[in-house]
């Protein structure tokens, strides 16, 4: 192995194969820093192959001067007859080639000098790259993707999305669309891999070897091709694809046991009278939820409000009866009479976003699902968060009053602000925002207010399955939502969730009122809503 390679190898396992799950793929927030120290790694292995140059130079000199004494060496007694050719010549043997060209090569000085200066740099601002669990998460946003907005595979490996050119020129490789088939095979998704496969497929033939990935095969895309078609239940096609590759190589031990299984299943499909049924995909638990079925439809844009039931809503200009803000009143746009879900335009400052969001870079961890202890991470939210407690951050005062103004509410029981920020993919599934029971005296989340702190290209919104309602992301925006009753009993109407982000990153700040400390800011209802609109519960 030369040293170069040997240099590579060693640099990788040691800065990323060591690395903890860093979850690059769940937020955008951290994936800034893996092209800055990118940049940081191509400009130490510039100076390191720049002295690596001017050594081979070196080398390449004195090879040059000893090829140039064999061919003047002429007869070789006559030439050794001189004592200063044979001294000279075991000096070369015992010193020069040592010093010129061995040491040079074997010597790793300057290897473990370069390989320190990168790991304390690395260690100095606690960066840990990415891993393997981290690009089989970015391969899953994908797949949310696809699945959600119905891509096709050949416009997204081209780079191109919904109503958009690809300014940029972003496009996947063989071995990209390789590396997304093998892990969508991984998770037993057969149809969108072999997609990818074929997709690998067709770039590698039809396209230059990418110099990034040069190693791809037509053979090792056989070997993952053949194995999703079986696993759609296509064993035709598969023992074909399965045929090629013992065409390539007969002694495959893997491919040969397969031709004695397709062979036998297809001998007994052909054995079997013609009313063989359709075989039809299990759907998942989720899948079968009629929620999770109109989330993607609204979020695709399939559903949306009918006129008569917009038609009621208004857009107007506020005080909340604050009269601080007769001056300067707040937009306000209704999105839904009931539940109450409205729209408060240019809520909040860019100076106050930038502020959070830099506040967030560097403090983000893996989002949780659940309550308290028994939270855990899951595909179902991908993003990270942060929390932001007033107490320690006196700059958000002006911005927890303001919060009081638009609601109404105390921010007495409230919970300190969320900042989120969605990465690859990034979504939150079906949800209540409600806790399914609580104990102290804060009670429930009676309203949730959600800062939307910057723009999204595509995707993104907040879909609200039961009501058909689409909120895209407005930057310096506020959505607003009760999810309780006027009784203070559970609207399962609210159930909502955060549709995967196309394109842009999306950050969010969210705030959840509670129950507690409003008896006279929003008094009870006097009827009971208990098990009002409960058989969307479980939808």
């Amino acid at each position: 192995m030369s040293r170069l390679k040997f240099f590579l190898l060693t640099l990788f396992v040691s800065l990323f194969l060591s690395s903890v799950n860093g979850d690059y793929y769940s937020a955008i927030s951290d994936l800034e820093r893996l092209l800055d120290v990118e940049a940081f790694i191509v400009e130490k292995f510039d100076e390191y192959l720049e002295r690596a140059q001017q050594e081979q130079q070196e080398i390449k000199k004195f090879l040059d001067q000893v090829e140039e004494l064999q061919k003047n060496r002429g007869d070789l007694e006559e030439y050794f007859g001189n004592p200063v050719n044979a001294f000279t010549t075991i000096r070369r043997m015992v010193h020069d080639w040592k010093f010129n060209v061995f040491d040079p090569i074997l010597e790793s000085t300057n290897f473990e000098t370069y390989k320190k200066s990168l790991s304390e740099s690395t260690d100095k601002i606690k960066f840990k790259g990415p891993t393997e669990e981290d690009l089989k998460g970015a391969t899953r946003g994908l797949l949310r993707l696809q699945n959600i907005y119905q891509l096709p595979t050949a416009q997204l490996a081209d780079g191109f999305l919904p109503g958009e050119k690809n300014p940029l020129n972003a496009t996947l490789s063989a071995s990209d669309c390789l590396e997304i088939g093998k892990n969508l095979c991984e998770l037993k998704e057969y149809t969108y891999g072999s997609e990818w496969l074929l997709e690998a497929r067709m770039r590698l033939h039809g396209e230059p070897e990418d110099f990034l990935s040069p190693n791809v095969t037509d053979f090792e895309i056989l070997e993952h091709l053949s194995p999703a078609f079986k696993g759609m239940g296509n064993l035709k096609l598969a023992h074909k694809l399965n045929s090629e590759i013992l065409d390539k190589v007969p002694s495959h031990e893997e491919a040969l046991k397969n031709r004695i299984f397709y062979e036998t299943q297809l001998a007994r499909e052909r054995n079997k009278k013609p009313t063989k049924p359709v075989i039809v995909p299990q759907k998942s638990e989720k899948e079968l939820k009629e929620s999770f079925q109109l989330y993607k439809q609204v979020c695709r844009g399939d559903l949306s409000p009918s006129p008569r039931k917009q038609r009621k809503l208004r857009c107007y200009l506020s005080h909340q009866n604050v009269s601080y803000h007769r001056l300067s009143p707040f937009k306000i746009e209704q999105l839904n009479l009931d539940p109450y879900v409205t729209y408060i335009h240019d809520v909040i400052s860019n100076s106050e976003m930038e502020q959070i969001m830099e506040y967030g870079k560097g403090r983000m961890k893996r989002s949780r699902v659940g309550q308290s202890m028994n939270a855990t991470t899951t595909e179902i939210r991908t993003s990270q968060n942060t929390w932001l407690w007033y107490e320690a951050n006196p700059w958000l005062s002006k911005i927890k009053q303001r919060l009081e103004d638009i609601t109404g509410l105390s921010t007495e029981s409230a919970e300190a602000l969320q900042l989120v920020n969605y990465g690859i993919g990034g979504q939150y599934e079906p949800h209540f925002d409600f806790m399914e029971s609580t104990s102290d005296w804060k009670g429930n989340r009676l309203l949730t207010a959600l800062f939307y702190l910057n723009d999204v290209p595509l995707g993104g919104a907040t879909a609200f399955p039961f009501l058909h309602l689409a909120v895209p992301p407005v930057k310096g925006s506020l959505l607003v939502w009760y999810n309780l009753h006027r009784s203070l009993h559970k609207d399962y109407r609210t159930k909502h969730a955060g549709c995967p982000v196309l394109q842009g990153s999306k950050w969010i700040c969210n705030e959840w009122f509670h129950e507690g400390g409003q008896e006279f800011n929003r008094p009870c209802g006097l009827t009971s809503d208990e098990g009002k609109f409960k058989e969307f519960e479980e939808k």
